[in-house]
């Protein structure tokens, strides 16, 4: 049985060959899972599916984190605006 790993790797390479990568026609996913199904040791489309469906998800969880770093990073930002040594309204330049 293949790791979701070696699946998601076999998918990139045999989807590589589609002419829109990020949007691949409904004859390049079927060519793509064909070809993976046909290595040894026996994938399953149901094996292709649950790979790409954890590695969704795991991208997901991915944008979440950068978007909740994010949302606090702009609040640090903006409670500092204004509040930087010797700028109005920010503490007074020390020596």
């Amino acid at each position: 049985m293949a790791s979701r790993d070696e699946i998601l790797k076999a998918w990139d390479e045999a989807i590589a060959v589609a002419q829109n990568r990020e949007d691949p026609s409904d004859d390049e996913m079927d060519a793509a899972t064909a070809a993976i199904c046909a290595k040894p040791p026996g994938v399953t489309r149901d094996d292709i599916t649950g790979a790409l469906r954890s590695s969704v998800e795991e991208l997901k969880g991915e944008v979440a984190s950068a978007d909740r770093a994010l949302r606090i990073l702009e609040a640090m930002v903006k409670e500092r605006e204004g509040k930087l040594p010797g700028l109005p309204g920010g503490p007074p330049l020390k020596h």
